[in-house]
């Protein structure tokens, strides 16, 4: 049976953990395991799993290397893990940035603060304005073009990538996201694009507030370069809601 993995700590945020990796398992049409790696016995972590019907194991070890080891396995089609509760611009956490640098399956990054959902409803998958990046979208879009969700592409263009519309621009405006769904979303025939200009993070974090997304999907670059994932740092760093990171090639980091 396909399987999604939370890794929880021993705190009250571990609930909104496992309900995102809930909602994650009904994505990908997988059931949820969580894991709790800590010497002590986790009563909080328990209590939480018990909670939502979830079962728990409890292992001692590396936290690092015994998630890594579990997202590992064939069964398992994702992960779920907290975000440290974040002063703005330092970052996730080790745990987290661990994990999305090794593994290569979905992984869900829940804030502390993220209300606790039953499914996921809107998600919002988000790019910058480059045909490369465009195309590095497709897998978060094959996540959820099966399922019963609202997806809403976000297209964000700086000045130097917007489209040069004429003088009929809602007319063009529309036919350019026909042409964008049709080529970069062809099995999600419900999605529909949203067209942004200015900073992509905040036009991305701008656009999760004002859609009502419980879910944002981007790329995640894992590539050995310093100044890789920029756009994805910040969202993470910033975003109340989930956000699901889709590993990507090196040559399609943002």
């Amino acid at each position: 049976m396909p399987l999604v993995i939370a890794a929880i700590d021993n705190s009250a945020a571990a609930r909104p953990v496992l309900a995102g990796a809930a909602a994650l398992g009904q994505l990908l049409g997988a059931g949820v395991e969580a894991v709790h790696v800590a010497d002590e016995p986790g009563q909080t972590a328990r209590a939480c799993a018990d909670s939502l019907a979830i079962p728990m194991r409890r292992l001692a070890g590396d936290p690092v290397t015994e998630v890594l080891v579990l997202a590992s396995a064939s069964s398992v089609v994702g992960v779920a893990i907290g975000a440290r509760r974040r002063v703005k611009g330092h970052g996730i956490g080790h745990l987290p940035r661990a994990v999305l640098d090794a593994v290569d399956k979905p992984v869900l990054v829940v804030p502390p603060e993220a209300p606790p959902v039953e499914r996921f409803r809107t998600a919002l998958v988000a790019m910058e304005g480059t045909p490369a990046k465009a195309r590095a979208i497709k897998s978060a879009v094959e996540l959820a073009a099966g399922a019963d969700l609202e997806l809403i592409v976000v297209h964000v263009d700086d000045e130097s990538s917007i489209p040069s519309f004429s003088d009929q621009l809602a007319h063009e405006a529309d036919a350019y996201a026909t042409e964008f769904l049709a080529r970069y979303a062809p099995g999600a025939p419900r999605a529909r694009l949203e067209l942004r200009v200015g900073s992509p993070a905040e036009e991305i974090i701008a656009a999760s507030t004002s859609l009502a997304a419980d879910v944002i999907a981007l790329g995640w670059p894992q590539s050995p370069e310093p100044g890789r994932g920029r756009v994805a740092r910040e969202v993470l760093d910033r975003s109340h809601v989930p956000v699901l990171l889709v590993a990507l090639a090196s040559d399609a980091a943002a």
